[in-house]
């Protein structure tokens, strides 16, 4: 039987509340240890040129957008709050409803994203970043473990509802029915009508 297909059981629900968790702490504790290690702005290369740890404050979302924006931090809060709580409902009701792991499982990472981030706003005022990537002259905007959560989660979501049938609507085919031929109204000749008449 598939395992998709197989009805959760308690230590399902457990297991996947488990993962949630630690997701959770694994984000909460890279961005401590940076905190920690690191002074504010401060670079250390991990591969020279392209990969380094550098400790930043973003007062924006994901890579820094709204980051210019005195209401940014406000605003993203009130939505993080809400996506958060969706979201983590959303994926024990897809567990219990549709019965798909997979798709739970993306939605656990999608929240726990949500709420790293989340728990910065509340608790600094700003979210910690810390991974960095330089290409030649330009950098990447720097993000977080959450982040990381959130962009690989959307991108897993993305192929599982475009390519998994079992979350598409079957839209139901019915073949149009034949139409009567219409009587030409031309005689005959072949006889038939003379042995019906016998």
């Amino acid at each position: 039987m598939n395992n998709e297909l197989r009805k959760p059981t308690w230590m399902t629900y457990v297991l996947f509340s488990e993962l949630f968790v630690v997701l959770v702490f694994i984000d909460q504790f890279t961005k401590d240890l940076i905190v920690k290690s690191f002074a504010l702005a401060q670079k250390d290369p991990i591969i020279d040129g392209f990969f380094s740890f550098m400790y930043v404050r973003n007062t924006g979302s994901a890579f820094s957008m709204f980051s210019e924006k005195s209401w940014g931090i406000t605003f993203l809060s009130v939505i993080s709050t809400i996506a958060f709580l969706i979201l983590f409902v959303l994926s024990f009701f897809v567990l219990a409803r549709f019965r798909s792991r997979k798709l739970s499982i993306c939605l656990i990472f999608l929240s726990a994203g949500t709420l790293g981030n989340l728990i910065d706003r509340i608790r600094l005022k700003y979210v910690v970043d810390f991974i960095c990537f330089d290409f030649g002259s330009y950098t990447f905007p720097i993000f977080n473990v959450a982040d990381i959560y959130v962009t690989l989660s959307c991108i897993a979501l993305a192929i599982l509802l475009l390519f998994n049938e079992k979350f598409i609507p079957e839209i139901p085919f019915n073949p149009p029915k034949e139409e009567p031929q219409k009587e030409s109204g031309l005689i005959d000749f072949s006889g038939n009508d003379e042995a019906d008449e016998e």
